[in-house]
């Protein structure tokens, strides 16, 4: 039994679709890390405390917000790489 390949419009549709959860679990994993410095917790509390004790569906949302909120207060002049990038 053959399959038919798939068309280009669905490969790239595949495609997005693995680039954004790509980009979602790397954010969630960014917020996480930002939680466990801030309350000196482990990944299980951190991703709990994202989620406020109910489910997923609003982590992505959350794990924005915290990134945006250090992103906001970073002073990457202060990184000793810093090359005048912003």
């Amino acid at each position: 039994m053959t399959r038919p390949d798939p068309d280009a419009e669905s490969l790239a549709a595949a495609g997005r679709l693995l680039l954004d959860s790509l980009a979602r679990r790397a954010a969630v994993g960014e917020a996480v890390g930002i939680m466990q410095c801030w309350q000196g917790c482990d990944a299980a509390q951190a991703r709990h405390d994202l989620t406020g004790g109910t489910d997923v569906a609003g982590l992505g949302a959350e794990a924005a917000r915290v990134a945006a909120l250090v992103n906001a207060r970073a002073d990457g002049t202060a990184d000793p790489d810093y090359g005048g990038w912003v």
